[in-house]
């Protein structure tokens, strides 16, 4: 028998490659899946920095309107009051006054209390005659519209 060399070809109907490195579809989904990632990421730190910038700023005015009160405790104007009793007799006692302490203006109320907030606005700032402080501040919201966020402290020098 007569053989002869005969060269046997396989065809496929699909060529098989191996792939290095990824397709471009796969790059740019990759590319927005980080960039989500990042953006997530990017609005907790802010959010985490604005929880911060309040609490300090709740502490600094806590801070200053306590400082204030204790000076008004180490200070206060005393006055006599006199008040009858049942049967006429008076009784007279000693009272602790505040009234000179006393202001509505903020701008000056601000500047004896010493406060120095943070990305905020001082509101309101005022001392009545009886020795209470009342301190608001706003504005360190992150939208820009929210009327909500305000907040207030008050302490009277009366209490203890």
């Amino acid at each position: 028998m007569f053989q002869q060399n005969i060269k046997k070809t396989k065809y496929c109907l699909h060529a098989y490659q191996l792939q290095r490195g990824t397709t471009i579809v796969e790059a740019i989904v990759a590319i927005f899946v980080l960039s989500f990632g990042v953006l997530a990421l990017m609005l907790a730190q802010i959010t985490a920095v604005n929880t911060s910038i309040n609490a300090a700023n709740q502490s600094e005015v806590t801070r200053a309107v306590q400082n204030y009160v204790e000076e008004m405790r180490s200070y206060p104007k005393l006055t006599i009051q006199e008040k009858l009793d049942g049967q006429g007799n008076k009784i007279q006692s000693i009272a602790k006054d505040y009234s000179q302490y006393a202001t509505n203006n903020t701008a000056i109320c601000a500047n004896k209390l010493d406060i120095h907030l943070v990305n905020a606005n001082l509101n309101t700032c005022i001392i009545n005659t009886d020795g209470q402080i009342t301190v608001t501040w706003g504005g360190q919201s992150l939208s820009n519209d929210d009327t909500n966020d305000e907040f207030s402290y008050s302490l009277t020098a009366g209490q203890s």
